[in-house]
C-alpha cells in the first residue's frame, strides 16, 4: 500500500526546502560559475532524452545527435507539436494522455497521479490546451523556485512571525498559481487562497478579514482593489505587493504605492516552468537561468541581440525529466537587459514585456501592407487616462471597439481617448479603423478558469507572422 498523500507532501516540501536553499547560493556566484551549471544541466537533461524519450531517442538518430548535445540541433517545439507527440516525448512510459486526461476530470485537490506525478493543464485561451506532467522531484524544484521568488521580496520561509500570504489566482488544482500555495499549506508560509473569479465584494470582504502581510494577484485585480480602497469600501494595507499573470503597468504601480505605500514587484513566470522576479532594486526581472534557458528570437526563430525587443521565447526547462521542455515556444514579446544588475546576482533580467504575439492586432498601413500593432501602443494611450478603471480593446471586422469603465465623473473623456488612440495609429503609419468607445459599468470577459483578464482581443483570423 502506497504513502497517504500527506505524508507524500511533507516529504516533498522538506526536498523543497534544501533545494531552495542550493538555488539562493547561486545568487552570490559568478555569472561563469553560473554558466558552467547550465551547461552540465544540459548535458544531462540532453543525455536522458535521448535515452529515455521515444521521441527524441528517434530524432537522435535523424539528426545524428551525439552526446553532449547541443541544444541549438534540437527542434523548435510549438504546443501544438507538443501535444501530438506527448506520448512518445514523456520518459515514462505509464503516462498517457488519454488517461492523464481522466485524471484531469476528476481532479479537485493536490492529487497525485499514479501516486508520484502531478498534472496541470494551460488555459487553452488559444483553442490547444497543453498538459504538463511534474514527478515528486521536479515539483519540489517547483516549491523551491515559489520559495525563491517570496525571498527576492523580502518574504523568508519559516519567519517569526509568519507572515500573511493571500494569492488571489486560479480556483482550480490544474493551474500552478493555485496548486503550488495549495501544496505548501503545510508548510513555512501562512497561506490563504481567493479565487479571481469571485466577485469584488467577495474579496474586499475576504480580505477585510484577513489583513494580509503579502498579496499576490493578476494586475487587473489589484487595480480593482485599489479603487475599492480609495472608495472607502476596502481596509487593508499590504506591505508587500506582487502582480503577475498580466502586465503590471507603470500607472498601477505608482497607485499601488500611493495608496497602500507597499512595495511593489512584477513576477513572471509560466506552466512551462520558466521563473522570474523583479528586483528589490526594481531594474528588471531576474530570470532563474539555473532552471531554464531561455533564448530571445524574432519570427524567423534567429536569436536577437540583448536591449533588443523579440518576437517570442524559446524555453528550455533544466529539471524536467518527465516532460521534457526542449526549446518550446512561449509567444511573449520580451527584452533582456545587456547590462549586469547592481544587486550583484548573476542572472540575466527580462528588462521588459510587451504583451504576447498573439495579442498583436494587425492593421493597414499606407503603403498597403498590414502593420503590426503592438499591445504597448494601446497601453500607452489608455494608462494615460487616469479616469479610466478597465479597459479593453477588440479589433473587429468594421473597426476597433473599446470597452471602458470609468471612475465616477469621468464620463466625458470618451472623445478624448478616441482622439488620442486616432493620433497614435496615425504616427505608426497606419489608416486609423473605425473606433468606437463603448461605455460599461463592469468587464465580464474575465478568464472562468484561471480569472485572467485579456486586454486586447481580435476577432479577426490574421495569419501567424
Amino acid at each position: 500500500m502506497g504513502k497517504p498523500n500527506k505524508l507524500r507532501r511533507l516529504e516533498d516540501l522538506v526536498r523543497a526546502i534544501a533545494s531552495y536553499r542550493a538555488l539562493t547560493s547561486h545568487e552570490g556566484w559568478s555569472r561563469a560559475r553560473l554558466e558552467k551549471l547550465q551547461r552540465r544541466l544540459l548535458a544531462d537533461l540532453l543525455a536522458w532524452v535521448i535515452q529515455r524519450s521515444p521521441f527524441y531517442r528517434e530524432l537522435s538518430t535523424t539528426l545524428r545527435l551525439h552526446e553532449p548535445g547541443v541544444l541549438q540541433d534540437f527542434p523548435i517545439m510549438d504546443k501544438e507539436t507538443h501535444m501530438e507527440h506527448f506520448d512518445q516525448i514523456v520518459t515514462d512510459p505509464r503516462l498517457r494522455l488519454s488517461r492523464l486526461h481522466e485524471h484531469i476530470a476528476q481532479l479537485s485537490g493536490d492529487d497525485y497521479y499514479l501516486g508520484e506525478y502531478r498534472v496541470l493543464t494551460t488555459a487553452g485561451t488559444s483553442g490547444h490546451k497543453a498538459v504538463f506532467v511534474y514527478n515528486r522531484k521536479e515539483w519540489s524544484m517547483q516549491q523551491a523556485a515559489s520559495m525563491r521568488i517570496a525571498a527576492m521580496m523580502g518574504v523568508f520561509p519559516f519567519s517569526i512571525p509568519r507572515l500573511k500570504i493571500v494569492t488571489i489566482g486560479s480556483s482550480s488544482p490544474l493551474h500552478d498559481s493555485h496548486r503550488l500555495p495549495l501544496s505548501m499549506l503545510i508548510g513555512p508560509y501562512h497561506y490563504h487562497m481567493l479565487s479571481a473569479t469571485a466577485p469584488v465584494a467577495e474579496l474586499v470582504q475576504r480580505l477585510d478579514s484577513l489583513q494580509p502581510r503579502l498579496l499576490r494577484a493578476f494586475p487587473s485585480i489589484l487595480g480593482l482593489l485599489v479603487t475599492e480602497q480609495v472608495q472607502g469600501r476596502l481596509h487593508i494595507g499590504p506591505r508587500i505587493v506582487a502582480g503577475g499573470g498580466e502586465p503590471l503597468t507603470e500607472e498601477l504601480r505608482q497607485r499601488i504605492q500611493t495608496v497602500w505605500q507597499s512595495s511593489v514587484f512584477d513576477i513572471y513566470g509560466t506552466q512551462e516552468g520558466l521563473r522570474s522576479v523583479e528586483c528589490r532594486f526594481g531594474e528588471g526581472m531576474h530570470l532563474f537561468e539555473d532552471l531554464g534557458i531561455v533564448e530571445v528570437v524574432d519570427e524567423h526563430n534567429k536569436p536577437v541581440a540583448d536591449g533588443t525587443l523579440g518576437h517570442k521565447i524559446l524555453f528550455t526547462n533544466l529539471f524536467s525529466f518527465t516532460l521534457p521542455i526542449i526549446r518550446y515556444e512561449i509567444s511573449d514579446m520580451v527584452m533582456l537587459d545587456p547590462e549586469p544588475c547592481r544587486c550583484g546576482r548573476p542572472l540575466r533580467r527580462i528588462r521588459s514585456i510587451d504583451g504576447r504575439n498573439d495579442d498583436v492586432i494587425y492593421l493597414k498601413g499606407r503603403d498597403g501592407r498590414q502593420v503590426a500593432i503592438h499591445p504597448a501602443h494601446f497601453w500607452d494611450v489608455l494608462e494615460s487616462f487616469g479616469g479610466i478603471r478597465q479597459y479593453q480593446v477588440v479589433h473587429e471586422p468594421d473597426g476597433i471597439r473599446l470597452r471602458l469603465v470609468l471612475e465616477q465623473g469621468n464620463v466625458n473623456i470618451a472623445s478624448g481617448v478616441r482622439k488620442r488612440l486616432v493620433e497614435k495609429l496615425d504616427a505608426l503609419g497606419v489608416y486609423a479603423p473605425s473606433i468606437r468607445v463603448e461605455l460599461v459599468t463592469t468587464l465580464e470577459a474575465r478568464s472562468k478558469y484561471m480569472g485572467k483578464w485579456k486586454n486586447i482581443v481580435s476577432n479577426l483570423d490574421w495569419p501567424k507572422q
